[in-house]
């Protein structure tokens, strides 16, 4: 099948668990190539004969697929795990080689990772949603001029709380200046999984962040122009996180009816609730607005509200765009977490907030949800 040959080459290399609940060997790897469905279910060879049976859903991996072909992406990654057992629904990548965007933090982090950096303002430093920040400019670069608050005509004075969904960079620029600790934001960063592997039953990063000591290059780190890295496994992670109230749920290829593994809070209950509403803002009025809702200011999901992070950079001439939509729906009770990652060329098709709100579309539509419109 098409969409094994794409998946293998992130995930031919990945251990995974087998049915036991322990981890498999380094010896025992999946063989991508014996997937086989039957009755709507896939099961893959893994060591010298043992099978395992994995947990993808037949017709949203066909989508997911489908969905990735379509974005005419240099390279393309997408994940979607179910919140309540952690369970991985469809997965897969395009674009061929390695490293593997599902599993390897080698794409730019970009905006998500104001995700974390909303995260250690709120756990460590008295800033709250409702904190005035006043800026002025900042929309494509950060500038020494952008570390402190501005005055004057230019200036624009808003609540933090809508930062994170119109990714307002000077906001970020600035508290991360006057309010933040490098160590504080090494600390939240690593609790939310940057310096460990994904909490997944197959070998992966969630990301990779360095960060400076230099005033301009330290805020240029908080609001994601450099220096993070982001696997899509990893992108889902953050998301699920948020999506469970703060806790570290781990997620599992391998199929099961429940899942046992122990559960991390890395995140207050409050902590997460706030960024959970930041993340509505992006998809009903913010950055992601226009994937979500149409020249009417219909949802295009019809009744589920979705919540979620986009980010868009081009680390360097000549580069691919990343394009990640990082996010869960319904924002009030999550029962699915989407994690998108298109590398775009120059001329660009799609976006990772468009891929994601297709994908959100034909999951609610298998679930019988109403409403649900094509854009």
């Amino acid at each position: 099948m098409q969409w094994i040959r794409r998946l293998t080459w992130g995930l031919a290399w990945a251990g995974i668990l087998v049915s036991s609940g322990a981890p498999a060997a380094p010896s025992q790897l999946v063989r991508w190539g014996t997937v086989a469905w039957a009755a709507g279910r896939a099961t893959a060879a893994v060591g010298e004969g043992d099978r395992i049976e994995l947990g993808l859903d037949e017709d949203l991996q066909r989508s997911l697929e489908q969905t990735l072909a379509g974005a005419h992406a240099i390279a393309a990654a997408a994940v979607l795990v179910d919140v309540a057992s952690g369970q991985v629904l469809a997965a897969g990548e395009t674009g061929g080689g390695r490293p593997s965007l599902l599993m390897d933090a080698v794409a730019p982090a970009a905006s998500v990772f104001k995700l974390v950096t909303t995260a250690a303002l709120y756990e460590k430093t008295p800033v709250t949603p409702r904190t005035i920040v006043c800026t002025a400019g900042g929309v494509r670069e950060i500038t020494e001029e952008h570390l402190r608050p501005a005055s004057g005509p230019d200036a624009s004075c808003a609540a933090f709380g809508q930062a994170l969904g119109v990714s307002r960079n000077a906001a970020y620029a600035q508290l991360a200046t006057t309010a933040l600790l490098r160590s504080d934001l090494v600390e939240v960063s690593d609790r939310l999984g940057f310096a460990s592997a994904i909490a997944l039953d197959a070998r992966g990063q969630v990301g990779s962040l360095e960060v400076p000591y230099n005033d301009l290059d330290f805020a240029r780190t908080a609001t994601g122009f450099e220096n993070s890295r982001l696997s899509v496994f990893g992108g889902a992670q953050l998301a699920l996180t948020i999506a469970t109230g703060g806790l570290l749920r781990p997620m599992h290829l391998s199929r099961k009816d429940e899942s046992s593994e122990p559960e991390e809070r890395v995140l207050s209950v409050e902590t997460a609730r706030r960024l959970r509403r930041a993340m509505e803002i992006t998809v009903h009025s913010g950055t992601a607005r226009e994937a979500f809702v149409d020249d009417a200011g219909r949802s295009l999901l019809g009744p589920i509200q979705a919540a979620g992070k986009t980010g868009t950079l081009c680390p360097e001439p000549g580069a691919p765009t990343a394009s990640w939509f990082v996010g869960f729906a319904p924002s009030d009770h999550p029962t699915v977490v989407v994690s998108v990652l298109l590398q775009n060329p120059e001329r660009w098709y799609r976006k990772g907030h468009q891929v994601a709100r297709d994908l959100l579309a034909v999951y609610f539509r298998r679930r019988g949800v109403q409403g649900i419109k094509t854009p």
